[in-house]
């Protein structure tokens, strides 16, 4: 809970409110115990006048409507808390996964963020919607009982006092186990909504391989084990219920058999002074009892506040930013950079100039780090050592927000969303028809788009469905023209299509030199011949650099040209 008030400051003013209403809540509870023994005392005991009665008459519906209105208060309050909460921590996780380098953001595990991010956060609805109002109200009402029952029998207030621990007592005990529990439960979801959306996302690929079996064991297993933590949960709450009845009965038990001697018995105890008593006694236990009702399912939200605590205190590998603007066109430079993963594969030192409105090709064997490269001149990941340069300033004064706005990223599987092509082209900016048809003529799409029968409101599948690999590559090619970059990056961008789809995507890529810088990993030669400038790229480092007609004879180029590609041991 701790934990949660540092990120959240606000939660303060409403536990502020919330014990304001509660107090109100216990002053409305007296009112009506003492509304309540007037009226029975006036009219069946005093034989008072109805006149004498009707100003109880009065309180009481007064503190009926006090405690109705406290009631719907408490519960409004606390909805909006939790409210509060859940929008807060769903926009601190989306800040920190946003702060995050996009590198590291490709090793996280979709399912679980979808997971953390959906249910997780919605299991801290009842700790915040329901067992906080009512720790303010355990903690004010009976508190404000006793002191009114002090008043009307010390004995019986010291009954009270001396039975009442033994309610928190027992939630202690019960709430270690159920913490326990609940954080089992919560990380056994998890893992198995994770793995559902892995599995479903990769359903075709084990269809192929003959896995389906296999997996459909695995998820099997996993919702046997979240099945058994959800029922042990289940087990406790209904022990501690039956334990938490039984105390409440002892205690109103107690409280009665005391009365009972001083009225009968000693005959030191009136009937109003007894009957106000016995009328707050159940309600004294009740406000303790009630915690139990909210206690189970707000000590469950622990499990997912750890979880979410552990997300969000993660090491973040933030990219750092200044705010110095970048002119169109940048020239970059890498000046001994080096990125080293978690496993310790470092790549570098890495040296590279790359002039303004230039197409440069980084070429080598797979597995030397040449989408790294991209990634250290992209930005995509915080450099281990040395610097990138972005027209002769350091990356780390430049604007992030003026980069973005000038370049973009065309990888080899780029991502198409689940909607209407406008909205894969547009990406949620205004473009008019036009613009976009004379995207579509430059990306090589022309010709596609005219067979479209819904033409811009064609749906597209998520992930991109229903389109080839070829057709995504150009979308992208496409929203790349809509978005004017000046500094364009491809990494394998004509990788695994056939030759017509290759020549069309060179075409494009040659007609986004023409005013752009554009950076490109390739194997294809054919992607090569119109590159200004190429970096053969092995074991991490610059193994040679100059324009094609002087690295002609490398062996990796040549191996390019005659369409295989060498051995990496061999080079």
């Amino acid at each position: 809970m701790r934990q949660f008030q540092k990120w959240i400051p606000s939660m303060k003013n409403y536990r502020l409110t919330l014990m304001f209403i509660a107090l109100l809540l216990g002053l409305a509870i007296v009112l009506q115990a003492y509304s309540i023994i007037q009226i029975v005392d006036s009219v069946f005991i005093q034989k008072s006048a109805f006149t004498a009665v009707l100003p109880y008459v009065y309180g009481l519906l007064l503190a009926i409507s006090l405690r109705v209105t406290s009631n719907y208060f408490l519960h409004w309050t606390g909805n909006q808390l939790s409210a509060h909460v859940k929008k807060s921590i769903r926009a601190q996780l989306l800040t920190r996964w946003g702060q995050d380098s996009i590198e590291n953001i490709k090793l996280q595990q979709t399912g679980y963020q979808v997971s953390l991010f959906v249910d997780t956060v919605d299991e801290l609805d009842a700790y915040f919607r329901e067992y906080i109002p009512q720790t303010m109200k355990t903690f004010v009402v009976p508190l404000f009982l006793l002191i009114a029952v002090f008043f009307a029998h010390p004995m019986s207030a010291v009954i009270l006092l001396i039975t009442a621990p033994f309610i928190p007592l027992s939630y202690i005990i019960i709430g270690v186990q159920t913490k326990r529990k609940s954080e089992q439960q919560l990380e056994n979801m998890n893992r198995f909504s994770g793995k559902f959306l892995d599995v479903l996302q990769g359903l075709q690929t084990l269809k192929l391989f003959s896995q389906s079996a296999k997996q459909r064991n695995i998820l099997q297993h996993y919702n046997t084990r979240f099945m058994e933590t959800t029922l042990d949960v289940l087990k406790i709450a209904f022990a501690s219920t039956l334990f938490i009845e039984l105390i409440t009965t002892l205690g109103v038990g107690l409280v009665a058999l005391e009365i009972g001697f001083q009225m009968i018995v000693f005959e030191t105890l009136g009937f109003a002074a007894a009957f106000f008593v016995l009328t707050l006694a159940p309600e004294f236990y009740s406000s303790l009892k009630e915690l139990g009702t909210a206690f189970h399912a707000g000590k469950g939200s622990l499990g997912a506040m750890q979880l979410i605590q552990t997300e969000l205190e993660k090491e973040v590998q933030t990219v750092t930013w200044g705010q110095q603007s970048i002119t169109p066109a940048p020239a970059l430079a890498l000046q001994g950079a080096e990125y080293r993963y978690p496993d310790g594969t470092t790549i570098g030192p890495i040296t590279i100039d790359i002039p303004a409105k230039k197409t440069v090709a980084i070429i080598g064997p797979t597995g030397h780090g040449k989408t790294t490269v991209l990634n250290m001149l992209s930005s995509a990941v915080e450099l281990t050592h040395g610097s990138l340069f972005i027209n002769g300033i350091a990356r780390t004064e430049c604007s992030e927000q003026s980069w973005y706005a000038q370049m973009t990223m065309i990888s080899q599987h780029p991502y198409v969303f689940a909607g209407t092509l406008r909205d894969n082209l547009t990406m949620g900016k205004t473009i008019d028809d036009e613009a976009i048809w004379h995207a579509l003529q430059k990306a090589q799409l022309g010709n596609w788009f005219t067979s479209l029968q819904d033409g811009f409101h064609t749906k597209i599948g998520e992930a991109g469905r229903g389109l080839s690999g070829g057709e995504k590559q150009r979308i992208a090619i496409a929203r790349a023209f809509i978005h004017q970059p000046t500094v364009v990056f491809f990494d394998e961008p004509t990788a695994g299509l056939d030759v017509l789809t290759e020549q069309l995507i060179a075409h494009a890529i040659q007609t986004l030199k023409s005013h752009a810088t554009v950076i490109l990993v390739t194997h294809r030669f054919e992607t090569l011949q119109h590159a200004d400038l190429l970096y053969i790229l092995e074991n991490g480092t610059i193994h040679a650099s100059g324009t094609p007609e002087a690295l002609q004879h490398e062996r990796y180029f040549e191996a390019m040209k005659k369409g295989g590609l060498p051995d990496a041991r061999a080079l």
